[in-house]
């Protein structure tokens, strides 16, 4: 797992190294209000840093950090939800992902996985998962073609190749797991009360009231309306689009 770990550390560089692109004077001062405890203009700051920078996982982090003190339980999940997604090695971001979940009623780990295993199957991200996948299946091709050419050294490349159309599996697996386990498409309950109806409209009867933070599956769309996929509770409906804040 270490090896793995290193080697997606390539991909997840240009996401750690954005904080350093991040205006010093603006960072500093977003920091500033959050130690004075004005945690909603430091969210302002931070919200502004993270939409010029938006692969930079510390600033979500921070985002999220500030949105919570400020009592915007929904915003700060979709903030921690992006920092974790861009270094899920992060264990701050992880951990308060996990607690602000709860405070949401939502569990972090699917139930019925164990910790250790949820950890260990979401230690790379899914752009990390992708790059190593493609390069894994590109070294098969190419150690393939190698020995196709080379009829002498067939042999010697065979385990070779055999070996890096292993690993091509391996990670084609663990991609499609991750996109499984964390579907692409989310997004998160920024209403304090949000009605998820049986149609488009108000009209429609209401299904459920959906608290604010629940993490949902945006499945489709009509007029200002979403069709969405509750992760939890498996239930589907129709739900304001300024209710849901996608990731």
């Amino acid at each position: 797992m270490n090896a793995l770990v290193l080697a997606a550390a390539v991909f997840a560089c240009a996401a750690r190294s954005a904080a350093a692109g991040a205006p010093a004077a603006a960072l500093a001062s977003a920091k500033a209000l959050y130690d004075s405890g004005r945690y909603a203009d430091a969210a302002a700051a931070f919200g502004a840093l993270a939409s010029a920078s938006p692969d930079d996982a510390e600033l979500q982090y921070d985002l999220g950090d500030a949105l919570y003190k400020s009592g915007r339980l929904g915003p700060a999940i979709a903030s921690f939800e992006r920092a974790f997604e861009l270094d899920p090695r992060d264990s701050d971001a992880r951990d308060n992902l996990a607690f602000a979940l709860r405070k949401a009623g939502e569990d972090f780990v699917p139930p019925g996985t164990p910790p250790l295993l949820f950890r260990l199957f979401t230690e790379l991200s899914e752009r990390e998962l992708a790059g190593l996948h493609w390069l894994a299946a590109w070294a098969a091709l190419l150690l393939t073609a190698a020995a196709l050419a080379l009829p002498r050294r067939r042999e010697a490349l065979r385990p070779w190749a055999a070996s890096a159309a292993v690993v091509w599996a391996m990670f084609g697996l663990w991609w499609l797991g991750l996109r499984a386990a964390l579907p692409p498409g989310r997004g998160v309950v920024i209403a304090s009360q949000a009605e998820l109806r049986h149609g488009p409209g108000e009209s429609f009867d209401v299904a459920f009231t959906v608290p604010e933070g629940r993490r949902v599956r945006v499945l489709g769309a009509s007029g200002s309306w979403l069709d969405v996929g509750l992760l939890k509770e498996g239930a589907r409906g129709w739900i304001p689009a300024s209710a849901v804040e996608r990731l």
